[in-house]
């Protein structure tokens, strides 16, 4: 079943977005929705092949950080801002 997912992520990298050589963990679940745990051990794996333009997989996740904007919680005036 392992070798199904090292597939599926194979194919997905020829898809998501490379930037300077780099896939992040994050773009390959977007389009796989494999778990992070099963992403990160298929990553792990020698026999993972690479596509020409991808020259490393940053395996540390960004979901879930803060962008650092506010949001406004009541009315247009913005009388309430939270973080």
């Amino acid at each position: 079943m392992l070798l199904r997912y090292r597939r599926a992520v194979e194919k997905a990298m020829r898809r998501v977005p490379v930037k300077n050589g780099v896939v992040d963990i994050d773009s390959i679940w977007v389009e796989t929705s494999i778990p992070y745990d099963l992403l990160q051990e298929i990553l792990s794996r020698d026999d993972l092949v690479l596509p020409e333009n991808v020259e490393r997989v940053n395996t540390k996740s960004h979901a879930g950080e803060k962008s650092g904007k506010q949001r406004r919680t009541k009315g247009p005036r913005g009388d309430k801002v939270r973080d």
